[in-house]
């Protein structure tokens, strides 16, 4: 039985709780989602960083469900260690990119979540150790393993959530850096932060024919109002229908 398998045969009240946790790691990929996909990742190697460290992140809490790619704790070890080595070179662009800030409560902000970034990628590495217990008690086999997913979840959500933060002080940093341009190192790498074009849509909706039909139909079913009838349906001064 692998470590994934075991997973699926916790107690229903442990895994009750772990898709609890599932669901607040979700509510932070959302924001995750909100805010990365409207960049284009292309020369944008922050997107593409934070976009690789999602996905293996969602890997990650997939298997406290015993779903997903990941078998063994070896394989959860594993991801924790590229997430890991993502954000390492996330925190030397992202510094890079702190260096061209002038002094500024972003260019604070920005390194401060740079540490959050290292705190938990650190505390990724050990939740990542997670395994579901087997005892054999009285020749039955109890699982367990509620308290490291549940940790492991919540070190995810930590890391999503500063991931997030670091992409948008990022970016801030980056638009006040473009006005020193001139006094930068020209070959220094810039991050080009780009949005992605809106999907296109015709700028006048295209009606069915037969709701053009339906339309004419019903406008063609109006009676012309009587001339006299509405004139007499005014009133004078006196309040007297002229």
């Amino acid at each position: 039985m692998t470590a994934r398998e075991a997973m699926k045969k916790l107690p229903e009240e442990e895994r009750v709780k772990i898709q609890q946790q599932v669901e607040e790691f979700r509510t932070e990929q959302l924001k995750f989602d909100r805010e990365v996909s409207k960049w284009d990742d292309n020369g944008n190697d922050v997107i593409v960083l934070a976009k690789h460290m999602c996905m293996i992140m969602m890997e990650m809490t997939d298997f406290t469900r015993g779903k997903g790619p990941l078998k063994t704790t070896m394989d959860v070890i594993t991801a924790a260690k590229k997430i890991s080595e993502a954000g390492t070179k996330l925190d030397k662009l992202a510094r890079a990119i702190a260096d061209q800030c002038p002094e500024s409560t972003t260019k604070k902000d920005l390194l401060a979540y740079l540490q959050r970034i290292a705190l938990y990628c650190h505390q990724l590495n050990i939740t990542s150790k997670v395994k579901a217990d087997v005892q054999n008690v009285s020749g039955e086999l109890i699982v367990s393993g509620l308290d490291s997913a549940t940790s492991l979840i919540q070190a995810a959500k930590n890391l999503m959530n500063a991931v997030v933060l670091t992409v948008k002080a990022s970016y801030v940093a980056s638009t006040k850096y473009r006005k020193l341009e001139t006094k930068v190192d020209p070959d220094a790498p810039l991050v080009i932060w780009k949005m992605k074009a809106p999907e296109k849509k015709p700028l006048v909706r295209r009606e069915a024919p037969e709701e053009v039909r339906a339309k004419v139909r019903r406008g063609s079913q109006k009676r012309a109002a009587n001339p006299m009838k509405a004139l007499s349906e005014f009133q004078g001064p006196d309040g007297d229908n002229l």
